[in-house]
């Protein structure tokens, strides 16, 4: 999946859940990824390799 795909699946999906653009853009997204890594039990992944 290229960068763009995932941060725009990710965009979309959060927007699905009712979250708005502000609220997207001013969160953490390192720790958003640890948890969600944490959550699906899976090894440990480095925002270098997702960018």
């Amino acid at each position: 999946m290229e960068p763009q795909e995932f941060i725009d699946l990710l965009y979309l999906t959060l927007l699905e859940q009712g979250w708005t653009l502000g609220d997207i853009d001013s969160m953490d997204i390192v720790y958003y990824l640890q948890l969600l890594n944490r959550k699906q039990g899976t090894e440990k992944v480095y925002i270098d390799s997702v960018l």
